[in-house]
């Protein structure tokens, strides 16, 4: 399934979805500690590769990611250290969802047999 064959009730686990990253950042551009673990940034990364499937899995990594960095980060480092948290971030949600799509297929195999 790709982004143009949805899967019905995505609209709310959209708006959810966002919500919470919305607060996530909002939370790091005010707060004076940040949220650094990657643990809640994972978790619409994960419901959407498991429900909606990997490519939805792989749009919210990049969002998470986004949201994880923190504004003083922004202001204190360079473009290259940006750009490697990001990417570095990108790859450990991106982890996840291989695992969510490897862990999906398993189950679904094992369902058929």
């Amino acid at each position: 399934m790709g982004f143009s064959h949805s899967k019905p009730g995505i609209l709310g686990h959209l708006i959810l979805a966002l919500a919470w990253l919305a607060f996530l950042a909002i939370a790091n551009h005010q707060a004076a500690r940040p949220v650094l673990s990657i643990f809640p940034y994972m978790v619409p990364v994960v419901f959407f590769a498991w429900v909606h499937g990997a490519k939805w899995g792989f749009f919210f990594a990049g969002l998470s990611a986004l949201a994880a960095l923190p504004a003083d980060y922004i202001a204190t480092h360079s473009k290259e250290d940006l750009l490697y948290a990001g990417f570095a971030t990108y790859i450990q949600l991106s982890a996840a969802v291989i695992g969510c799509a490897a862990a999906r297929m398993i189950r679904e195999k094992a369902g058929r047999s």
